[in-house]
């Protein structure tokens, strides 16, 4: 039978972190496993037969935007404190000045091969998600790049599309007040397409060619969006818990259900070796409309995380979580993610093209799987300008990216 651990079982456990150190996280973090299982199991029992190696985030079953297959009571948000509607740790992982001691390495960097970074985090970056348990916990993305490859999404592929106008504000260094959104880098590839007038972005009459969204809001055609997979190994992996809104809420699931505080899940994250990880897949696309071939992306499993077959040319470092919350750090009063050091990122160095049908069918799937409500998810955030090398670990080439499905051979 399937038992949480006893109150003094995760009070044991924190005891000897105190006692023993940050190699103490480990310990911890596999009686939250075992609370993780038990959900697992639970949410089984619930809907009979056997589904532990159901991957949720893997198929729809087919039902339709109309048919949610967890529209069942399973129950409270397991990722949440309902009292504040939201993981207790992201009170404290607010932003901080970029300035001080305490700012650890930053994200969104320049990824292209050879970059300057100055940071030299504690942490090695992970090279294998699934060799760490970890599981996708959300998917999102960013209007423009906040990453930059040099010759693929970078500085010099601005220009001018009329539905810019959508993210008011988008040219001010803050996010506006009401609403507005700082635009990131564009695909070199997309400026050509739209310079070019190419017929998958522009009608003959120069419009744009836009597509009719169904699911997915304020996207537009010919634009370019930089896609996140964050990953954790506290998701609630395999359940109808674990993509979350907001990403962090999945990414500390497990630090949430074991009522933990940020000394001891900083500890786990931290420790040598960590007892917990996270991390997240970045890659960076423009949309089209009636282009095809590869753009299209058949085989590609959306939810799950990047497209495997596309990322061939990858970059991962150590650094943060990011946003148009917080600046670039280069500027005096600029504001930093207090997750400096403890995220992972593969990073695809390549811009690639998409189908706006391919993508419409992500958000409504987001909209499908989830027992979280995955709305404020299925249109684009801003993007934080790319971080100055003085803030940033320098990214080095993947060595062997083996991404493998969860559980699978």
């Amino acid at each position: 039978m399937c038992k949480a651990p006893k109150e003094d079982e995760f009070r044991g456990a924190e005891s000897t972190g105190a006692s023993k150190g940050l190699m103490a996280g480990a310990n911890l973090f596999g009686l939250i496993n075992a609370v993780l299982t038990c959900v697992v199991l639970g949410i089984v029992a619930t809907r009979g037969g056997d589904k532990t190696t159901k991957n949720y985030a893997a198929t729809d079953a087919g039902y339709s935007i109309t048919q949610n297959p967890f529209a069942a009571d399973y129950g409270a948000n397991p990722c949440i404190d309902p009292s504040i509607d939201k993981a207790p740790l992201r009170n404290d992982l607010g932003d901080i000045d970029c300035e001080d001691a305490s700012t650890g390495a930053q994200s969104a960097t320049d990824v292209t091969a050879g970059a300057a970074g100055d940071r030299d985090p504690a942490l090695a970056p992970i090279v294998d998600y699934n060799d760490k348990g970890m599981c996708t916990v959300n998917v999102h993305w960013h209007i423009g790049a906040e990453h930059r490859s040099g010759g693929q999404y970078d500085e010099t592929a601005e220009f001018d599309h009329p539905n810019k106008d959508t993210y008011a504000g988008s040219h001010r260094r803050l996010a506006s007040a009401d609403g507005g959104m700082r635009i990131g880098h564009m695909c070199v590839k997309g400026k050509e397409l739209w310079e070019t007038k190419d017929p998958s972005v522009r009608n003959t009459d120069g419009s744009v060619n836009e597509y009719d969204w169904k699911y997915c809001k304020d996207m537009h055609v010919g634009l370019t969006y930089e896609f996140h997979w964050p990953h954790s190994s506290l998701g609630a992996c395999q359940t109808p818990w674990q993509y979350q809104y907001h990403f962090l809420d999945g990414v500390l699931c497990g630090a949430t259900m074991g009522n933990l505080d940020i000394a001891t899940a900083a500890g786990a994250l931290t420790s040598n070796p960590p007892g917990a990880y996270i991390g997240v897949e970045g890659q960076v696309f423009t949309i089209v409309n009636g282009m095809g071939g590869e753009a299209i992306r058949p085989t590609w499993d959306v939810l799950n995380g990047w497209d495997r077959q596309s990322a061939t040319d990858v970059a991962y470092y150590q650094g943060s979580t990011t946003g148009d919350a917080v600046q670039s750090g280069a500027n005096a009063g600029d504001k930093c993610r207090g997750t400096g050091d403890l995220v992972t990122w593969h990073v695809d160095r390549e811009c690639h093209t998409l189908e706006a049908s391919t993508m419409d069918e992500m958000c409504r799937r987001m909209l499908v799987i989830s027992a979280d409500d995955m709305s404020p998810d299925v249109a684009p955030h801003g993007a934080r300008e790319t971080v100055v090398a003085a803030l940033t670990d320098p990214n080095e080439d993947h060595p062997d990216y083996t991404r493998r499905l969860r559980g699978s051979n």
